[in-house]
């Protein structure tokens, strides 16, 4: 999982991407001949949110693309004084895809990504070929989702305190990651709700740690913890309808049933406007609390795969999985296997707080091999 270095109007950023293909968790590059799809994460987690669309073989069969945008993730740079919300990230991704070689890509935004998809549909119309908006947010951030980050941001700084963890005795330093596992705790109760899962629970722990590096041990990484999970949602700003006027991609907006901070309205409400901008646009609901692309992969994953394919030239050759029913291996797979999820062949006999409850009917495999259709 490398790092590119990149100049941007936001200062010069060393920036975390993982490409896989339908041959590599892992790739040097993507495939030229197949569609490619950037994912575009949203806040506490980074791009490891789309382990369920990355260990797909239906959505494997493309070029599948994770960048972790600026104060997230393995991307390492300072957000600083500067305003930096909606359009300035859009910017960075843009600038990054230049860097990589990749013209023209298929956008899957969860939630914040959604608003940062539609930027770049609407500032580069020529290079975005479908845009699918899972969880979207409304145009203002609303005062309860304000104040429920706002209380995880004075928590973590709370836990954090003043001492450095070195000089603290054992049950002060007990007593500080308790507070930290119940600060993640709640961060994870904004995007899943109260339900639990094994991969969940190793997305928390596995983000958890990636949060530490970036988020903690100073007071400069205080403030881009504050930057990234707090301000970037007060200051975003949404498009005019002129603006939304110049995506020529269609949209494709999905809604989870149990997403409580943004309800079925706030989808209504997008799909509208952008009705009333003359783009093409179709709305679904699925099941789900705000981050169901973890949680209900399979269906939303369809979706996606639908639109990719709508636009994709019939006559390039998509590769076959030659294991239909199985998982393929990500770029974070390992590291939530340290984490306690351990994927394997599902037991019709264990109750749904098994291990392997989240792959019901499918087998998981180390290696892959791929066959042309």
């Amino acid at each position: 999982m490398p790092h590119i270095p990149v100049s941007c109007p936001s200062g010069n950023h060393e920036f975390w991407y993982s490409i896989s293909t339908p041959t590599s968790p892992n790739a040097k590059q993507i495939v030229p001949e197949l569609p490619t799809v950037l994912f575009i994460h949203s806040g506490y987690c980074a791009s490891e949110t789309f382990e369920a669309q990355f260990s797909d073989p239906r959505l494997r069969q493309f070029n599948l693309l994770g960048i972790d945008s600026l104060g997230h993730g393995g991307t390492k740079g300072t957000i600083g004084d500067q305003h930096y919300a909606t359009k300035e990230t859009a910017e960075d991704l843009r600038l990054v895809l230049d860097a990589l070689h990749i013209d023209k890509v298929h956008i899957f935004g969860l939630a914040n990504g959604g608003t940062i998809g539609l930027e770049l549909a609407s500032a580069y119309p020529e290079r975005v070929l479908s845009l699918t908006i899972c969880s979207p947010i409304p145009p203002t951030e609303p005062e309860e989702m304000i104040a429920g980050r706002m209380e995880v941001f004075d928590h973590w700084v709370e836990a954090h305190g003043e001492a450095p963890d070195s000089t603290l005795g054992e049950a002060a330093s007990r007593a500080r990651k308790e507070m930290v596992n119940e600060v993640a705790t709640g961060a994870m109760q904004l995007l899943f709700g109260f339900d639990r899962t094994p991969l969940q629970e190793a997305l928390r722990k596995y983000a958890l740690r990636r949060d530490l590096d970036i988020w903690w041990g100073s007071p400069e990484k205080l403030k881009q913890c504050f930057d990234a999970s707090l301000r970037w949602f007060t200051e975003r700003s949404w498009l005019t309808q002129e603006s939304l006027s110049k995506v020529q991609c269609a949209v494709h907006i999905i809604h989870c049933s149990e997403d409580v901070g943004y309800p079925y309205e706030t989808a209504q409400e997008m799909e509208k406007s952008l009705q009333d901008a003359g783009v093409r646009v179709s709305l679904s609901q699925v099941h789900g609390a705000h981050y169901g692309v973890l949680t209900n992969g399979e269906e939303i994953n369809a979706i996606l795969r639908d639109q990719v394919l709508e636009v994709a030239d019939p006559k390039t050759p998509l590769p076959q999985a030659d294991f239909p029913c199985g998982r393929m291996r990500t770029p974070w797979t390992d590291n939530f296997r340290r984490f306690g999820w351990l994927p394997g062949p599902p037991d019709t006999d264990d109750d749904i707080d098994s291990e392997s409850d989240y792959y019901p009917g499918w087998i998981y495999r180390d290696t892959q091999t791929i066959v042309e259709s």
